[in-house]
């Protein structure tokens, strides 16, 4: 897991993978994250700044823990709102090209705060722990999630189901 190495360690991971990326015509680095709603969130670097991304992150707000299938936001007093900052920490072991997206990779990102330390809220985080109790008892997990429920209001709003 890329994202629990030092920094100068992934920052030395990110130089080797510049170079290849570059060298495969790769401009731009895509940062994703699943939302408390079970929507995908990103946010991109261009190529050049990969390193410096994958050393100290890429800001991101707290907000998207109180964010609604709908992009309305609700409050939670574990959430700062939008007060704050996080940090998306790029896990370069998954760095994917994107077939359908010439010029750009993909990589999933564990949300943690300004020293670097996890936040509490991350969901990759969530899983992987989860993931770690089970298979020490012995159990495997194989899962997906899907937002897959929608009502529309006769006037036509989308509202999801699960508001």
């Amino acid at each position: 897991m890329a994202t629990t190495y030092p920094r100068a360690e992934r920052a030395a991971q990110a130089r080797a993978a510049e170079a290849q990326l570059a060298a495969d015509g790769i401009d731009g680095v895509v940062f994703g994250w699943v939302d408390n709603a079970g929507l995908t969130r990103v946010k991109s670097v261009p190529l050049a700044q990969l390193e410096h991304a994958a050393e100290y992150g890429v800001g991101a707000v707290p907000c998207f823990d109180v964010a609604l299938v709908d992009d309305s936001f609700t409050a939670a007093p574990s959430s700062t709102g939008p007060v704050g900052g996080l940090r998306l920490v790029p896990d370069l072991d998954r760095l994917t090209p994107l077939a359908a997206q010439p010029g750009w990779t993909w990589a999933p990102a564990d949300r943690c705060t300004q020293d670097g330390t996890p936040h509490p809220g991350c969901q990759r985080r969530f899983a992987r722990q989860v993931t770690e109790a089970l298979e020490r008892r012995g159990l495997s997990v194989r899962a997906g999630i899907e937002v897959a429920e929608r009502l529309v209001h006769r006037a036509g709003l989308h509202r999801a189901a699960c508001t």
